[in-house]
């Protein structure tokens, strides 16, 4: 019986090394992205009214300010989709990496990196930050 319990920590113990090394490893993405890996963000999104979309491609000194704002995004778990999805206005920002590979986020209470949802741990420092942003169109 003893021999269980310590298997089962074990596993349990190797299990949420595994679930935080994903957090860890999107966290260590995002601090990790220079601008000068950047050929261009194109900001996306809708106002949430009819005729309310949009599409907008940073300058260059924007590329580099909005870098340095996502370097400093701190991830918590990854949350379910039904629980992070809202209505109204929406923004996504598609990074394209000089690698030509492209990464799209969404910042919002729950931070979307490509197709997956985070709980935004700093969000209340850097939201009005990520508004500035959001408002540029």
């Amino acid at each position: 019986m003893k021999k269980i319990g310590i298997v089962l920590l074990i596993l349990i113990s190797l299990i949420g090394t595994l679930l935080g090394c994903g957090k860890q490893d999107v966290n260590k993405d995002l601090e990790s992205i220079e601008a000068s890996e950047i050929k261009q963000i194109e900001h996306t999104g809708t106002t949430g009214g009819k005729d309310g979309n949009y599409s907008y491609s940073f300058s260059d000194d924007e590329v580099i300010e909005f870098i340095n704002l996502l370097n400093q995004v701190k991830l918590g778990d990854e949350v379910d989709e039904n629980k992070a999805l809202s209505s109204g206005a929406v923004s996504y920002y598609t990074i394209h990496l000089a690698t030509d590979e492209t990464l799209t986020i969404s910042p919002g209470k729950y931070f979307k990196v490509s197709d997956r949802y985070y709980e935004f741990d700093n969000y209340d420092e850097l939201w009005d930050e990520f508004i500035v942003f959001n408002s540029i169109k």
